[in-house]
């Protein structure tokens, strides 16, 4: 169902009604909610809005609608788990890679996995992003690890200095990430 500016509608997810008062792009909307609030909400989470009159006229056009949002909504939900999952897992910025390694961050569920597989994981992530970093002629990658026990961080740093020599890295800003980066600058 296409929206358009000054539509009223209520939200799938929560109580509250609102307007329509701007189209952000094909999946946000900017909804003026009951208090007074611009807040920007999915489209797949609202549902257009009418008087009790209207609704007991166009039932059936309302009950379209509800099921068109939930058979969207499986589609919907698949994109916006992607477009996280490639947004917290690299973000190219400028001439600098940033890799989020927690495993969470790679696959939806690490349930019933192994520390030795997960590690694999993280591992065969690492190194492709590096190789992309490479040919990408970055200039430096942070690597997101965390601290855990620091396993992790440990065959990282041993990839390095076993296949990259010329590579300096070192623990990355403490103030933006804690104990649990490290910095590699490419030469």
């Amino acid at each position: 169902m296409k929206f358009k500016i000054g539509d009223k509608v209520s939200f799938l997810d929560e109580e509250g009604k609102g307007k329509i008062v701007a189209i952000l792009n094909e999946r946000y909307a900017l909804v003026e909610t009951e208090d007074g609030f611009d807040e920007q909400y999915l489209i797949s989470k609202l549902v257009l809005s009418s008087d009790e009159k209207a609704f007991r006229l166009d039932g059936i056009e309302h009950v379209l609608s509800v099921q068109e949002k939930v058979q969207s909504e499986g589609k919907m939900r698949i994109q916006e788990d992607f477009d996280r999952k490639s947004r917290s897992l690299v973000s190219y910025v400028k001439e600098e890679v940033e890799i989020d390694l927690h495993i969470e961050e790679l696959i939806d569920s690490h349930r019933g996995m192994s520390n030795a597989e997960i590690l694999s994981v993280q591992m065969a992530n690492f190194k492709r992003e590096l190789n992309v970093a490479i040919r990408r002629k970055a200039k430096k990658m942070i690597v997101i690890h965390g601290v855990g026990e620091g396993r992790l961080k440990s065959e990282i740093i041993l990839e390095l200095t076993t296949h990259y020599p010329n590579f300096e890295f070192h623990d990355a800003s403490y103030r933006k990430y804690g104990y649990g980066a490290t910095e590699i600058v490419f030469h």
